[in-house]
């Protein structure tokens, strides 16, 4: 069956093959000279074996097939190598200088983020001495929160300070590594703008798609927000376009607690929603053959305005390739191809226009729930028989969620800790309201300017979402209606997929191999955990966290932790900063303050603490005067809340290994300390520049 399937789907080998070439530079990242050395081995392994006897060239197939293999894998890697901007000839970042202004262009609205504004631009020159360098990458700007920021829109040009800095990570163990996800954006630095540090250009973009695209998004936001208004307008504007920027945070508290934000993130269900209406559409076109090329040439160029409409993300683009490889192999070609094939053909392509999307969750998620479908949808349905024809259709209905859900359940309480118990009973009731409002979105847009059809068509939707909230509110606000809290390691992943796999083994009715796959999963899954466990029962960590303002030092010994220095936290602060951290570590418990008297020794300006078999020293006020005869020997000193010293005076009292400067301190006392240090060629750690400070002890 395996066999059979990877013949008749030649994409899936090298959409694996290539996965594996961009997943080694993601992870264990290695240079081009190596791969390219490895490329070549492959190419002369296949250039000898072409010499060889037809009866020798047919028993060493296989090496063949290795060696093909083995460029395919060197050629992921080539690809994520040249698609890093950091390599570009352009890229801004090597061709600035000081004095230098960037021209930009905002491509994300701005956003609140705490105090200031955020959003993200593209750099499209270089501004020296009236002179403009045509330059590339994209640029993390955060800006005051006054007037003129807040105007600001998309496509907006402005001209900008050319000082950058790298993109900040808290490094906490566990949490959300920003950094990385920048990373993957290809976005790898930021600014701070203030009131003074930029000016917005009075011209626009000169690129007319670009302008046509926004005059088109402008234009759909203006309509519904005209003819709904409220917070339905900014959940219309999600389900239509994918513009989540207005989005009212209960409302997407609730549709994630229920299980249904796929309805309003923009995706693969959106696109075949639209598909399925344009072959509505067209089915009264006589079929011939340039009628069927015209038609799927129509319904190619919709798909692909409508995905640039949305901004082109990963589960909409994965949507537009596949139904584009459908529409081509039905109306162009007249012909029916392997739907395995065609998924594994719109991954490889999107994968070489863009490596990074591997590792992008909606990405991954978009995949696996299609693959879901595909793979159990029908044996599903097919389990039970329902006479009654509307019984059918919800067992229908219910049979596609169940499957759509089966792949991705494993990546979802991996990447997110959470599930959603009611997702049944809320996608049976906000999908088919959600296809309703859509197809309305789409059929105001044309009577935008007629007023007399317009107000009708949009109180109509107002309705029908103000009735999807509210049902979405109900089942979200249910006892129990979210499992949170749930940590479980890749180990658990894998395991759990095997499960699934020998599950599916077993409703094909081969026992045997479905038994056996399901014991050795279950097996390696309770060694996974067994093994985690022993290990979390020897562990012994100190961590100083990163959070901002304040100062938090955890000793975790076996599956127990003690705050033992610093200061209590709000709820908030633990579940954003500690919680990841604990969960990792296996903490069972959140601990509180405890700074115990025999563990720590209290004097003028610092404290003393024993941590296993290292000493801390943590400062955090004016030290005395008098420095002692003999230097306090230490291998840790900690800086907190800014405190009045500089490092040649901590010198005269202390014998240092390292110090730390945690992020209760503000970044000029921080610079000031680091310059010091680098002087008086000292080891030191700056937590709010390189994360959190874990050692083992």
């Amino acid at each position: 069956m395996f066999v059979s399937l990877v013949k008749s789907a030649p994409f899936l080998r090298l959409v694996l093959c290539l996965s594996t070439g961009v997943f080694i530079q993601v992870f264990l990242p290695l240079r081009l000279l190596i791969i390219l050395s490895a490329a070549g081995l492959a190419t002369i392994a296949l250039w000898f074996l072409s010499f060889l006897a037809l009866r020798y060239q047919y028993r060493a197939d296989w090496l063949r097939g290795i060696a093909l293999q083995m460029l395919v894998i060197c050629s992921g890697g080539v690809l994520f190598h040249l698609s890093d901007v950091r390599d570009h000839p352009h890229y801004f970042e090597k061709m600035v200088k000081p004095g230098d202004y960037l021209l930009v262009q905002i491509t994300v609205p701005v956003q609140h983020a705490g105090k200031r504004l955020k959003t993200m631009v593209a750099v499209r020159y270089i501004v020296r001495d009236n002179m403009c360098i045509a330059a590339e990458g994209k640029l993390l700007v955060y800006l005051e929160a006054d007037s003129s920021a807040v105007r600001l829109q998309t496509s907006d040009q402005l001209l900008i300070d050319s000082h950058t800095e790298t993109v900040g990570r808290n490094g906490n163990p566990g949490a959300f590594d920003y950094n990385r996800y920048c990373a993957l954006q290809q976005v790898y630095r930021q600014a701070y703008l203030r009131e003074k540090h930029w000016y917005k250009l009075l011209w626009g973009d000169e690129n007319v798609w670009r302008n046509r695209l926004q005059q088109s998004r402008s234009y759909c936001l203006r309509i519904l927000q005209q003819y709904i208004g409220g917070k339905e307008a900014g959940l219309a504007s999600a389900l239509l376009i994918g513009y989540r920027y207005d989005l009212d945070r209960e409302l997407v508290r609730d549709y994630t607690n229920t299980g249904i934000v796929h309805i309003i993130a923009i995706s693969g269900m959106h696109l075949a929603l639209i598909y399925g209406a344009l072959l509505w559409l067209t089915q009264w076109w006589p079929q011939q053959r340039y009628t069927n090329i015209v038609k799927g040439v129509l319904i190619i160029l919709v798909l692909w305005a409508f995905t640039l409409l949305t901004g082109g993300a990963a589960s909409v683009l994965r949507a537009t390739v596949m139904f584009t490889f459908l529409t081509i192999g039905k109306c162009m070609l007249a012909r029916h191809t392997n739907v395995y094939n065609t998924l594994a053909a719109s991954a490889f392509i999107l994968l070489c226009y863009e490596p990074r999307l591997l590792v992008d969750v909606g990405f991954q998620l978009s995949y696996l729930a299609v693959l879901s479908i595909v793979v159990c949808y029908r044996r599903l349905y097919h389990l039970i028989h329902i006479d009654n024809k509307w019984l059918s259709k919800l067992w229908d209905m219910t049979a596609l969620t169940l499957a759509a859900q089966l792949f991705t359940i494993p990546a979802c309480l991996y990447y997110f800790h959470q599930f959603p118990l009611y997702f049944l009973p809320a996608n049976l009731l906000a999908v088919p309201l959600s296809t309703v409002v859509l197809y309305a979105e789409i059929f105001l847009l044309p009577f935008g300017n007629m007023p007399v059809i317009a107000d009708k068509i949009g109180m109509l939707l107002k309705g029908l979402m103000q009735c999807m909230n509210s049902l979405t509110g109900i089942i979200g606000h249910l006892p129990g209606a979210l499992i949170t809290g749930v940590d479980i390691q890749l180990i658990s992943v894998v395991c759990m997929y095997g499960c699934i796999g020998a599950l599916l083994i077993l409703l094909s009715q081969r026992w045997r191999i479905g038994v056996l796959l399901m014991l050795i999963s279950t097996a390696c899954w309770s060694a996974g955990v067994m093994f985690l466990r022993i290990s979390e029962q020897h562990q012994h960590k100190m961590v100083v966290y990163n959070i901002p303002g304040h100062t938090v030092i955890d000793i975790i010994q076996g599956r127990s932790a003690a705050m033992v220095s610093g200061e209590e936290i709000a709820d908030s602060l633990y579940e954003r900063y500690l919680r990841p951290a604990h969960a990792l570590y296996g903490v069972k418990h959140r601990p509180s303050f405890n700074d115990r008297e025999e563990d720590s020794c209290q004097l003028p300006g610092f404290r003393i603490r024993a941590v296993g078999d290292k000493r801390l020293v943590v400062v955090d006020s004016l030290l005395p005067d008098r420095y002692p005869q003999k230097k306090i020997r230490t291998d840790y000193l900690l800086l907190s809340h800014n405190p009045r010293v500089d490092i040649r005076q901590l010198e005269r009292m202390f014998c240092v290994d390292r110090y730390i400067f945690d992020a209760s301190n503000s970044r000029l006392n921080i610079q000031r300390w680091k310059s010091d240090c680098y002087v008086l060629t000292l080891r030191f750690f700056s937590v709010p520049d390189q994360g959190a400070f874990v050692i083992n002890f």
